[in-house]
């Protein structure tokens, strides 16, 4: 059975985008480093631009080159950006998974070779890295390559729910996937940094992460219990509505 497809206000969406699109970055400052752009990426899901930066920041400054953080272990990679960055532990250990991936399959750690491949053989390689986020694979394409597809995380989820533009809780990669067939690239990227910039309020007025505790709290049905909730729910509404 193929997956429903996810249901959003295309309207509320606009006017999202209008609202912060005039606050929002005009550029991803890392385009021209598509190793720093991944880097980049990585630290910006679920958390905010100013984290991203200043850990970034702080990659550079200590580190001679990102081969050197690549050989860090990952306590000390997470004693660098800090240990009350979100995910610090589990962010860091994907990033150096997926750094010592590209150090093996090309002894050195770049991206460099992906220039002037095709979208889409740069789009099966990004996502065969070992400890990849979509979120992270996604923006690498969509800013590095001009692929259209919206990067969606975790925080995106809850900021768009917060807004109204869904009406229920759905899993980033369903909604990537979606958007993937309805935007081209730069309207993909003008929605990117516009939801950049209205998660960035998000979280400096901690709604971010109550929204996140409230996520995490609510218990996740899956399998048989959920096919159960969802037979008894259309019951009930058929049962209103004789």
């Amino acid at each position: 059975m193929k997956d429903a497809k996810p249901s959003y206000n295309i309207n509320r969406l606009n006017s999202l985008v209008l609202k912060w699109g005039a606050r929002a970055r005009a550029e991803e400052p890392n385009t021209s480093d598509l190793l720093a752009l991944f880097i980049h990426s990585t630290l910006l899901a679920d958390a905010s631009t100013e984290m991203a930066d200043n850990a970034m920041q702080k990659i550079r400054s200590q580190n001679v080159d990102f081969n050197e953080f690549r050989v860090s272990l990952v306590d000390e990679m997470v004693a660098v950006i800090g240990v009350k960055y979100p995910d610090a532990f589990q962010r860091m250990r994907g990033l150096r998974m997926t750094m010592f991936d590209l150090f093996r399959r090309h002894h050195k750690v770049s991206l460099d070779q992906l220039i002037a491949k095709p979208t889409k053989d740069v789009k099966i390689y990004m996502e065969n890295l070992e400890g990849m986020p979509p979120f992270v694979s996604t923006r690498f394409l969509l800013l590095g390559f001009g692929y259209p597809s919206v990067p969606v995380d975790w925080t995106t989820i809850d900021f768009l729910m917060h807004e109204e533009v869904l009406n229920e809780p759905i899993e980033p990669a369903q909604l990537m996937k979606e958007w993937s067939k309805k935007f081209k690239s730069e309207r993909a990227r003008a929605i990117h940094f516009a939801l950049v910039a209205g998660t960035d309020a998000f979280h400096a007025g901690g709604k971010a992460s109550k929204a996140r505790k409230a996520r995490e709290s609510t218990p996740k049905l899956s399998g048989a219990a959920a096919a159960s909730a969802e037979a008894a729910k259309k019951g009930k509404a058929s049962i209103r509505s004789r």
